[in-house]
Parts: structure tokens; sequence; C-alpha cells
């Protein structure tokens, strides 16, 4: 059942729109209640820098990472070979 306002809008719509044919934008139709702004080449290029930007920033932090735990696997493996060798006398 529609209420006064909804048939004082639907009415007045129907007024105004004569046929039923979709939106045009610069890019086609649109559907009911999608908006669409132009983005030029500029703004879509800005847009996939600043993205790019982020993806190469942890890019560089997890590389700093693995080279860190390699570093510190490295030393490991050095202790515990001198360790080893040093207990048994010097290198052979």
């Amino acid at each position: 059942m529609k209420t006064r306002h909804l048939q004082l809008v639907t009415s007045t719509h129907s007024v105004t729109v004569r046929s039923k044919s979709p939106a045009l934008s610069l890019y086609g139709p649109v559907r009911a209640g999608l908006t669409t702004s132009p983005i030029t080449n500029d703004q879509q290029l800005t847009e996939l820098l600043s993205c790019l930007e982020k993806k190469v920033a942890t890019l560089v932090s997890k590389s700093f990472t693995v080279l860190d735990t390699l570093e510190q696997g490295t030393k490991a493996i050095r202790a515990a070979h001198y360790d080893t060798t040093s207990a048994e006398g010097g290198i052979k």
C-alpha cells in the first residue's frame, strides 16, 4: 500500500520522465542508483602511482625482514661452526 508521499513522488516522476530510457553519461547508459564522474587520465595515473608506491613500500619492508633473518641465520651457523672447530682443536 502506497502512502500519499510515495504517490506524489511517483506521479511527479512519471510526469517529468516520459520514456523509460536509461540515463546517458560520457561512458554510455547508466543504471539507476549509479553515479559516474569522468576521471581524467592524470587522476587515474595518480591513483595507480599511489597504489604502486604503497605496494613497493610493503615489499621493501618485507625484503629487509628477510635480509635480517638471513643475516641472523648466517651468524648462528658461523658461530656453531666456529664452536665445533675450536672444540676439536682447529681446522683439519
